[in-house]
């Protein structure tokens, strides 16, 4: 009997110890991370929750918007914000209204091992590239670009609600 106690201790403590580490790793569930968000600091608070009510005009159920650390990734660039939605997670680049993702190519680029690098070419400019193992989509629509992460119902979902101009 006692090993059997110490048996389901171990499981309670894997699982409560699991649970709470799968929450720290989501923003909507970091409570340092929602305030933040919710002092409006971030300059791309506006556009961001103006998009999460467009999304759900599409049939998106937005669960949270937090800000996203791609904020600089390219010249210019206004800010970026993270969504999470009944049907996934991504992010989204802004850039200032009068400026847009038209001029710029990504280029994905597999690597050995399933992995992928993608390097960008154009306007925007910016002198970083990004590597995942996972796919990662790019729908740029106007002065946005959406990046899905190894989702292609998402993908395809929000293509369609955001077409390329």
């Amino acid at each position: 009997m006692h090993l059997v106690c110490r048996v389901l201790g171990a499981c309670l403590f894997v699982l409560v110890a699991g649970n709470a580490v799968a929450q720290s790793k989501d923003p909507c569930s970091d409570q340092d991370s929602r305030r933040a968000w919710e002092s409006r600091n971030d300059p791309i608070y506006a556009d961001a929750m103006e998009l999460a009510g467009t999304l759900e005009n599409y049939g998106f159920v937005v669960e949270c918007v937090r800000s996203s650390k791609q904020a600089d990734l390219f010249e210019g660039q206004k800010g970026a914000a993270w969504y999470k939605t009944k049907h996934g997670v991504f992010e989204v680049l802004f850039l200032h209204e009068s400026r847009n993702f038209d001029g710029l190519e990504v280029v994905d680029e597999p690597t050995t091992g399933g992995r992928h690098t993608y390097t960008f070419l154009g306007t925007p400019r910016t002198s970083t590239w990004m590597e995942g193992a996972k796919p990662i989509t790019f729908i740029r629509h106007k002065n946005l670009m959406f990046e899905v992460f190894d989702n292609e119902a998402l993908a395809k979902r929000l293509g369609r609600a955001f077409p390329a101009k």
